[in-house]
């Protein structure tokens, strides 16, 4: 959590914070380095638009050239750099000259965002930049949710990852609210209306209308308006597909895990982009939901079927007609007898991963809340077909048995696996109990070679036509954030701030560092077998390992000729080729 130091209160008392070394003045309540941004701007060769960066969500840039295989933070690779808050999840985004981020109010830009102590205000902010400079533009402030924690997670921020289209900015609040915003906030007039909150003490309603505040076209109120629950946040990412806004709403369990406030509230949503109406909505997890909803809907044409996939707090992908929210089909991503329990210990989970398409076939790992720590876990390739709807798991059963009883499971003709890696690994001298663990990361995949993140810090390859496993190495801290590809290399970060850089290539070698231990005669001997094999994979494929200032829990992206790197409390925008 940050903190101000006395002088900074007195800096805030008297209008001026210091940002980087640099005093910023607020003056009637904003920042002045508040730019008009109503200028039209063009979109860039390869804007970064939503999260994943297409609709198929493949963490791929194939457009960028000159990314170094080396940054220094510090140094002049740093095209400029922005304060953020304490907590940065949502983005960064690029489009039509502007950055756009979601984070909290630990560093606030505005004197009204400061309470009475000097402290901070908690609320959720989503920021925007100027893309050349990094000047700060607008932002957007919500209010946290009067429930506390169980609907909106102190100093958490927004961590929804906004979509941008045209001069419409979308993404879902820290109040479950789903918002579509003006592109160039209220500096070019009041499009659509200010955000605004109850004041509790004078029982009026304040707007949000500074210069350097946002305006809002539209805003649909989840929980009012559908009854949904929000778990701990809402970080669901809207996904555009023509005038449809795909939404996953957040609804979860109970303060107490126990039970499910709103079962039939929907789960997801689709909406009219340009009013916010509701189009269509399904609760299909029902009361099957094990803690929180927190994925993202993936888009896909395979075998000519128009879909949007979504990921249910069950564990299950639901696959529905984008139109209608037909039911086309839905695959069960845990074994038949795996059991969630709230913690480490269970062997179901459910998605904080999104879904990818990859040559007309879908990529996901499981995982849960990342409070719960590792556990057992599975990554998936499925293979939807046409001419196949309904269940399409591996396996089906007549009915579940008592805990500890067998369970009557039959292969399902119907079934559109491919395959599936991680479950168990009894190999001797393995230095854990399985395969592949909890993932919140989303998946890429480049030249039919897939990097695949887990929480607890290692980056998995994997052949994505067979599940073969190449390649596995640990970064030594937990991974939140995605592997991304560009221009032949790999960027993965960590909650310890690393940033790494590894080489792709698109004919792998297989280094199983498991294998090398299996034969040893003592457990420390089969420990030396797996540092050589680690060894042998740094020599392989890591190119650089660079420390930043602070934990990163986003994905680094390149964007016409940029590499962003979205730290807790700062955006880094490094400069690329020559």
């Amino acid at each position: 959590m940050n903190r101000f130091s006395a002088t900074s209160k007195a800096l805030l008392a008297s209008g001026t914070l210091m940002v980087f070394g640099a005093a910023v003045v607020f003056s009637g309540g904003t920042a002045p380095n508040a730019q008009p941004g109503t200028e039209e701007k063009k979109a860039g060769p390869s804007d970064h638009t939503m999260f994943g960066g297409t609709l198929d969500r493949n963490m791929v840039n194939t457009k960028d050239k000159g990314v170094p295989d080396k940054v220094d933070p510090e140094g002049a690779d740093v095209l400029w750099k922005a304060a953020l808050g304490s907590r940065a999840y949502g983005g960064p985004i690029i489009a039509a000259g502007k950055i756009v981020c979601g984070t909290n109010n630990e560093q606030p830009r505005n004197k009204r965002d400061v309470g009475k102590d000097g402290e901070p205000i908690d609320r959720g902010v989503v920021m925007c930049f100027d893309e050349k400079t990094g000047k700060f533009l607008w932002q957007a402030v919500h209010e946290k949710l009067p429930a506390g924690q169980v609907n909106d997670w102190e100093k958490e921020g927004v961590c929804s990852t906004a979509s941008v289209e045209g001069d419409r900015v979308y993404y879902v609040s820290n109040r479950c609210t789903v918002v579509c915003a003006d592109a160039n906030g209220m500096a070019n007039g009041v499009q659509g209306k200010p955000l605004s909150f109850l004041d509790k003490a004078t029982k009026k309603v304040v707007e949000f209308k500074d210069p350097s505040d946002a305006d809002v076209i539209w805003e649909l109120d989840m929980i009012k308006e559908l009854n949904v629950f929000p778990h701990n946040m809402s970080a669901g990412s809207p996904l555009i597909v023509g005038d449809i806004l795909f939404v996953v709403t957040a609804n979860g369990v109970d303060a107490q895990h126990l039970n499910i406030p709103s079962p039939e509230a929907p789960s997801f949503l689709a909406l009219d982009k340009k009013t916010g109406k509701v189009l269509w909505k399904s609760n299909a997890p029902g009361r099957n939901i094990m803690h929180g909803q927190w994925s993202n809907p993936v888009f896909a044409e395979i075998e000519g079927v128009k879909q949007v996939i979504f990921p249910g707090g069950d564990g299950w992908l639901y696959s529905f007609v984008p139109e209608s929210g037909e039911l086309i089909w839905k695959f069960d991503c845990n074994p038949k007898d795996a059991v969630y329990e709230l913690g480490g210990t269970g062997t179901r989970n459910d998605f904080i991963g999104t879904p990818i398409v990859y040559d007309g076939k879908v990529y996901i790992g499981i995982g849960q809340d990342p409070e719960h720590s590792t556990g057992i876990a599975h990554f998936y390739c499925i293979g939807p077909k046409k001419d196949k709807k309904g269940d399409v798991s591996k396996t089906l059963v007549d009915g579940y048995k008592k805990p500890g009883e067998p369970i009557n499971e039959r292969p399902n003709p119907n079934s559109c696996e491919l395959w599936r890696y991680g479950g168990i690994e009894d190999r001797p001298n393995a230095p854990r109990d399985f395969k592949f663990g909890r993932t919140m990361s989303t998946a890429c995949i480049v030249d039919d070679v897939v990097y695949i993140a887990e929480l607890s810090g290692f980056l998995h390859c994997l052949d994505a036509k067979t599940g073969k496993h190449f390649w596995q190495y640990d970064t030594k801290a937990s991974i939140w954030g995605s592997a991304y590809y560009v221009d032949g290399k790999i960027l993965l970060a960590n909650d310890q701030g690393d940033l790494f850089t590894f080489k792709h290539l698109k004919k792998q070698e297989v280094y199983d560092e498991v294998a090398a231990g299996a034969t040893a005669a003592t457990p420390k001997a089969a420990r030396e077998e797996h540092k050589k094999v680690r060894a042998a994979v740094e020599k392989a494929y890591l190119l650089s390992k660079v420390e930043l200032d602070a934990p990163v829990r986003s994905t680094p992206v390149v964007s016409n000729g940029v590499l962003y790197v979205m730290t807790e409390k700062t955006l880094y925008a490094f400069k690329c080729g020559k």
